[in-house]
């Protein structure tokens, strides 16, 4: 109970301690220099023999002790300050009896008598030191034979640090008192949040689970009808079939099934693609060399009709890219030209130029054009432009490309003149300059 107590009082905040220690350090020399120089100056002074010495290395080492950084000096380091404070102000008191109350000892005592208030920060602590100093210091004053004007100046003053002393003391411990119950709602509001969280993160661990499992199921049920298509596909193109039905390669009809099965191995690339990126289970760096001339003419084939073309300027180049991620940025952003455009005619043309370190792909339509105050707005998720009442779109295509892009190190943006059509760019990393993660 008694070390408990010890501890309690002699405890010090982090900031307090290292503030003390720096004073004690400060006060160390200060000390012996002030002593030296009333010596000088008074030569008939009476010093306690090695008092000064002795205090000025005790203040010395008190403040260099947190450098220790010790658990248990950081736990007693408030009760070794009022000990030293104690002893030397009484060491003081003596030292003033013993030259007559002289003003230039009187004014350091009562200095160190302040001064040692403001150091000490708990409550009892503060009246033990301040009670014993009035009591010793009046002992003083009536045992010695000094004249009755300054018998009454120090008791005077004496007192009257006293009664500030308790003022002082009064508004420190209710300002000590009204942090310690803000640092407690702190602490209780920062507990409440904590168990919040974390049961908000098993929440959302939960429903990530769940999510992913539905994800499982739902791109099960959607790849086995693609598969039989496909299946279907392959043997309506099967070189047998078409000679058994005199179907030539270059006829409208082959045209037509190639198509079909084309489109069925996109859309099984888009179904893994969106599926694994969405779940963050297909790593940027699994990456491959991609013929983007080949991949794109393929998108090419299945959205050109009679009422659409698709041009490319220049001759794409290959890129190291994660194929399917590929396939939904030039898809969605095909797509999105031709299904926001107004004209009777759409015509879309893809290019790409480079520079040091990149390739900067365009994709141009003659469309409707976007306003700049929406250039930003588009790429947020679910977020669209409704140009059209029966436009089966729910405004996640931009989303997801520029989430693509960006996490693979480029950037994309759009040049866009209401009714003069838009501009689509973005940028891909060149071969020779990517370094896999």
């Amino acid at each position: 109970m008694n070390q408990s107590f010890l501890k309690k009082i002699g405890k010090l905040e982090a900031f307090e301690i290292k503030n003390t220690s720096t004073v004690l350090c400060l006060i160390a020399p200060g000390l012996y220099l002030y002593s030296l120089l009333i010596s000088y100056f008074n030569p008939n002074a009476i010093e306690v023999e090695y008092g000064r010495e002795f205090f000025s290395l005790l203040f010395l080492i008190l403040g260099i002790l947190p450098k220790i950084k010790n658990k248990r000096i950081f736990e007693s380091y408030g009760l070794l300050v009022f000990i030293s404070i104690f002893s030397f102000q009484h060491y003081l008191t003596y030292t003033v009896a013993l030259n007559q109350f002289s003003l230039d000892y009187l004014l350091g005592s009562y200095i160190v008598m302040f001064g040692g208030i403001l150091m000490l920060s708990n409550r009892w602590l503060i009246i033990l030191f301040s009670s014993f100093q009035l009591f010793h210091m009046t002992y003083q004053v009536i045992s010695n034979d000094i004249d009755v004007v300054m018998e009454g100046a120090v008791l005077v003053s004496i007192t009257t640090i006293f009664i500030f002393s308790f003022i002082i003391l009064n508004g420190a411990m209710h300002h000590r008192k009204s942090l310690e119950q803000m640092n407690s709602q702190l602490e209780y509001k920062i507990k409440q949040r904590t168990i919040d969280l974390e049961k908000r993160a098993k929440e959302l661990s939960q429903r990530n689970k769940d999510l992913e499992e539905f994800a499982y199921v739902v791109s099960h049920d959607l790849k086995r009808p693609l598969r039989n298509i496909h299946t279907m596909a392959e043997w309506v193109t099967s070189k047998e079939l078409l000679e058994e039905n005199s179907v030539k390669e270059g006829s409208e009809m082959y045209k037509n099934l190639f198509i079909i099965k084309e489109q069925v191995v996109q859309m099984d690339m888009l179904i893994n693609g969106i599926l694994n990126y969405s779940l963050q289970m297909e790593r940027e760096r699994e990456r491959k060399k991609v013929n983007l001339e080949a991949l794109v003419k393929r998108i090419i084939m299945v959205n050109s009709s009679d009422k659409c073309t698709i041009k490319i300027k220049n001759k794409l180049p290959d890129v190291y890219f994660n194929e399917s991620q590929l396939l939904q940025v030039f898809q969605n952003l095909i797509q999105n030209a031709i299904k926001h455009n107004d004209k009777n005619h759409i015509s879309i043309v893809i290019d790409v130029k480079e520079n040091y370190k990149k390739y900067v792909f365009s994709i141009s339509d003659n469309g409707p054009g976007i306003d700049k105050k929406y250039h930003k707005k588009i790429f947020k998720l679910f977020q669209k432009l409704e140009l059209k009442l029966h436009m089966d779109s729910v405004g996640i295509g931009l989303a997801l490309v520029k989430k693509i892009i960006e996490r693979n190190g480029g950037g994309i943006w759009l040049d866009s003149k209401k009714g003069k059509g838009t501009t689509f760019f973005f940028e891909i990393e060149k071969l020779n300059q990517i370094a896999v993660c």
